[in-house]
């Protein structure tokens, strides 16, 4: 008997066939595979926790404590960290000793530091240098006490405070006397010279002007000055304008001043070659009336014959 077969039905297209095959693939997930490591992630800002705000001390501050920068909180000297927020205090600010109380010794057994431990002594103390530390402790301690009082008493008493301020300014002058010695001028009462020129006597030389001058001929015996005091004076200083400073190559310049004092001493002084002042130190000037200056040395003129010197200021110590 023969089969016969049915014909199949051909496969019509859905109306709907691509919505349908959209629809499927966002029901697939992707499978990505198993690393064992966390996906990557963006990194995140880290806040910064709010520093604590300073707020009084909770108890009172005693010298050596340390206050806290952080939060304001006084700590014993022994702790390293701050006892309220925990901060270190390896920067912190030490609380410092009133300056008046440095002047009043310490009673009382000393404090020492935890670690700390008394020097040992070798061989003892003797007794006099026990009775020594102890008389020296009782003196400081008077010392301390008698500052302190005058401290109190100028800062109070105007009249005290006037005698201790011209007692002080007395001493600052002798220092600065002794540190910085101050001349007085000295001048002669009577002054000759052995040779000079008509128009140019050796009174110029001590009359206050540096466009004066004595003049003296070069040739012959060497110029001197002969100078009395109505005193006894210590001569230690002379201010020398040397030549004419209008003509300065016109005439022969002193080089050296050789000075004779009535006490038998004498001293010799070395100028420069030029008609500004010159400071010149003078020795053995000490206790003489009168002084003879000579000059023993020149400064050599390129057109003139004649010695020429301007002025010659002398000085003393003061007292």
């Amino acid at each position: 008997m023969a089969v016969v077969k049915q014909a199949e039905a051909p496969e019509l297209p859905s109306p709907n066939g691509a919505a349908d095959n959209a629809a499927a693939s966002n029901l697939v997930v992707p499978i990505t595979p198993d690393t064992g490591q966390p996906d990557a992630q963006l990194p995140q800002e880290v806040k910064k926790a709010a520093p604590p705000k300073k707020r009084p001390p909770t108890r009172k501050l005693k010298p050596g404590d340390l206050i806290c920068g952080d939060c304001g909180e006084g700590n014993v000297e022994t702790r390293k960290f701050c006892s309220r927020c925990g901060a270190s205090l390896a920067e912190a600010e030490v609380v410092k000793r009133p300056w008046w109380k440095r002047l009043i010794p310490r009673s009382g057994a000393k404090v020492r530091k935890s670690g700390d431990r008394p020097k040992g002594r070798r061989g003892g103390q003797s007794k006099a240098k026990g009775a020594f530390m102890a008389a020296f402790r009782v003196v400081r301690r008077i010392v301390a006490v008698i500052l302190l009082v005058l401290g109190i008493i100028y800062g109070v008493s105007g009249q005290f405070r006037g005698w201790v301020n011209e007692r002080a300014l007395a001493l600052k002058a002798g220092v600065e006397k002794i540190i910085f010695q101050q001349y007085d001028p000295v001048a002669p009462v009577e002054i000759v010279a052995t040779s000079q020129l008509p128009d140019h006597p050796g009174q110029l030389v001590f009359d206050g002007k540096s466009n004066t001058f004595w003049a003296a001929p070069g040739a012959g015996p060497e110029p001197t000055l002969v100078l009395k005091f109505d005193r006894e004076v210590s001569i230690a200083r002379a201010l020398v304008y040397n030549g004419n400073k209008d003509d300065i190559q016109g005439f022969h310049r002193p080089q050296r001043l050789h000075f004779v004092f009535s006490t038998g001493r004498t001293a010799d002084v070395d100028l420069r070659d030029h008609p500004d002042p010159q400071e010149v130190e003078i020795a053995n000037g000490d206790g003489a009336t009168s002084v003879e200056i000579h000059v023993v040395g020149l400064f050599r003129s390129v057109k003139g014959q004649d010695v020429a010197l301007s002025e010659i200021e002398l000085f003393q110590k003061a007292d």
